[in-house]
This record gives structure tokens, sequence and C-alpha cells, in this order.
């Protein structure tokens, strides 16, 4: 209930003195709720400060204005400051270049690897074709 008697306005008003006599009056159960009457005052008077509220004065767009321009350099400036992190690479811990270093080493091997035993293979078939042509031509 505290915080609702600081709000001031009619509404925080209204709900905290309902709840203080709901908290007040023993509940029974199975008793009808009773809603309180509402006062036609307040209501006129909270129509009357949403009017004035709803058309601010020069200062209040002024000072809207200022505050979005701010927010929008404060923006673009965030993004230029992460384009930069990712350009230069200030995100990446101090031996991400040794690591892709020795990617690039190991992916070599395994290449190097592969065309080793593929040139194996290749010229074990090339021995076998070379006996069978001239098995065919002793023949």
């Amino acid at each position: 209930f505290r915080s609702l008697k600081r709000c001031g306005s009619p509404f925080c008003r209204r709900l905290g003195a309902i709840m203080a006599e709901a908290s007040s009056s023993p509940s029974v159960a199975g008793a009808p709720v009773i809603p309180p009457p509402i006062e036609a005052s307040s209501t006129q008077s909270e129509t009357e400060s949403q009017a004035s509220t709803e058309q601010p004065g020069l200062g209040r767009k002024v000072l809207r204005f200022v505050g979005g321009v701010g927010h929008r350099i404060f923006d673009n400036m965030s993004f230029v400051g992460e384009v930069l992190v990712d350009f230069l690479e200030l995100d990446k811990p101090a031996y991400h270049e040794e690591v892709k270093q020795l990617q690039r080493q190991r992916r070599r091997a395994a290449r190097a690897k592969q065309q080793k035993e593929a040139a194996e293979i290749a010229s074990l078939e090339e021995a076998e074709a070379a006996e069978d042509a001239k098995a065919e031509a002793a023949a």
C-alpha cells in the first residue's frame, strides 16, 4: 500500500482505499462481493488532467526532440563501435591467429596425405594395367 500512497494519481489513491478497506474488514467465505460506489467528481478531474497532458507545450516538444536526437546519435555510435570491434577483431582472443594457422597446417597435411595415397593407388593401377596389356600382347 505504501507505493500506492506515494503515487498520487487518482487511480492509485482509489485502489489504495479499496485495498485498505478490504484488509480492515474481515471477509467471510461465500459472502457476496459489493463494489464500492464510483464518485463522479473523480472521473471528471481525471479527464481534465488527461486533456491537459495530451497537449504538450513548446518546452516539452523541444525536450522530446533533443532526447530523440541524442538517442539516435548514441544508437548510431554504438553500431559504429560494433563494426569497428568486428573489423579490428578486438572480440577475439590474442591467440586466435595461431589457432587459425594450426588449423590450416592440419588441413594441408591431410590434403597432402590424401594426394600421396591417391598417387600410390594410381601407380599400382597403372602397373597392373601395363602388366595386363603385356600379357594380352604376348598371348
